[in-house]
């Protein structure tokens, strides 16, 4: 039997066969995202939400869209591919439902933006959360304008979708930050 000590036999060893001790990954301030179908029928509930409940309560003619604050949050956690897929399979799901073809463009285009923030933010960030939903509102409002203006044709429409889009982006940012902080203070119940 040696008399060593563990802590002399541990400088004994090659450099490559010290124990390095792991640190334990901390979870981030909001849970990772869902499964990518999960993802989808999240999208298609907040679609058929805004289309119906939110539809019923306008501030100014303008709505909150569920949608693009989901969308915003997913490209900043998942990153470009998923953020753009999710946008491309909910503008097509919300042309479906009587979108005349306007968000199929806009959607996809916030996905994808979002995701390209997403290795340059902390997507747990309430400040850059809220200024990328902000920021997604106003391309996706500038979005739709320039595919029925100038895609359909219809004319006359910058008045009103300017004057909407300023009230609409006052509810996204709201809506967001209030999700957020609701995400957040669920995290923290759960530890």
């Amino acid at each position: 039997m040696s008399s060593h000590s563990p802590a002399a036999l541990e400088r004994l060893r090659p450099e490559h066969q010290h124990k390095v001790e792991r640190i334990q990954p901390q979870d981030a301030e909001v849970w990772t995202p869902p499964r990518f179908w999960v993802l989808v029928l999240l999208a298609i509930a907040a679609i058929l939400i805004q289309t119906t409940l939110l539809r019923l309560v306008p501030l100014r003619g303008a709505t909150v869209s569920l949608l693009t604050v989901m969308l915003v949050w997913t490209g900043l956690r998942c990153g470009v591919t998923t953020g753009g897929l999710l946008g491309l399979i909910a503008g097509l799901v919300e042309d479906a439902l009587g979108g005349s073809g306007a968000n199929v463009l806009g959607t996809t285009l916030v996905g994808f933006g979002a995701g390209l923030l997403n290795s340059r933010f902390f997507a747990d960030s309430l400040p850059v959360f809220v200024s990328a939903v902000a920021g997604a509102t106003v391309l996706r409002a500038l979005t739709t304008y320039l595919v029925l203006e100038f895609g359909f044709g219809e004319r006359g429409l910058f008045h009103r979708s300017s004057h909407e889009l300023v009230w609409q982006l006052l509810l996204n940012v709201v809506a967001a930050a209030l999700i957020l902080l609701g995400l957040r203070a669920y995290a923290h119940a759960r530890r």
